[in-house]
């Protein structure tokens, strides 16, 4: 009964993670408001302008501090109830604490590599089939800010974009050091 409560209640919470986490991303990228992708997701996330009236957004529209709260209280909950529901309660709340922080680090390097990943993939649909979809479109808006100092430092070389790679090495050394830096966090607690 445990862990399938557990497993059912982080699908639900991870869904709800997931649209929240959209939407900030959208508001970061500044994507065409006017997509029908970014249109549902603001729609579906509407309970997140309620607490924006706490929460402000700050940087000129960009950064939505309610969505980050939101964020932070949902994993905090969902890795509570994760752990509780299968039977080993955290140590303290400050491991609990630093243990959502660190999970929702590496959650965010995961998610920016799968968004390059998608990127490539993306790029050669849309050379192959001449078209672009409204999902392609901010898939490719929402990648462009992490690939877009890379593309200011690495030299131009015609149709090959090297950016994603050296994107995809960047992050590659942040999940090693994140990794590093949880296991001396989480064993010294």
């Amino acid at each position: 009964m445990g862990a399938n409560s557990a497993q059912i209640l982080s699908i639900l919470l991870n869904a709800v993670i997931l649209l929240i986490f959209g939407r900030f991303l959208i508001q970061l990228a500044m994507v065409n408001p006017y997509n029908p992708v970014v249109l549902a997701t603001m729609k579906a996330t509407k309970f997140v302008d309620t607490f924006s009236r706490i929460f402000p957004t700050v940087a000129k529209g960009r950064v939505n501090l309610a969505a980050i709260a939101l964020l932070i209280v949902l994993c905090l909950l969902k890795n509570f109830a994760e752990m509780y529901l299968s039977g080993t309660p955290p140590y303290s709340a400050w491991y609990l604490l630093v243990y959502t922080f660190v999970t929702m680090i590496q959650a965010l390097i995961s998610i920016c590599r799968y968004l390059i990943f998608a990127t490539i993939i993306l790029s050669w649909v849309v050379v192959f089939t001449q078209s672009r979809s409204p999902y392609i479109e901010v898939i490719q808006e929402l990648a462009e800010p992490l690939l877009a100092p890379f593309r200011r430092i690495m030299p131009n070389m015609g149709m090959i974009d090297l950016s994603p790679m050296v994107a995809f090495l960047a992050l590659y050394i942040a999940e090693i050091l994140m990794n590093e830096v949880a296991r001396v966090l989480l064993t010294g607690l």
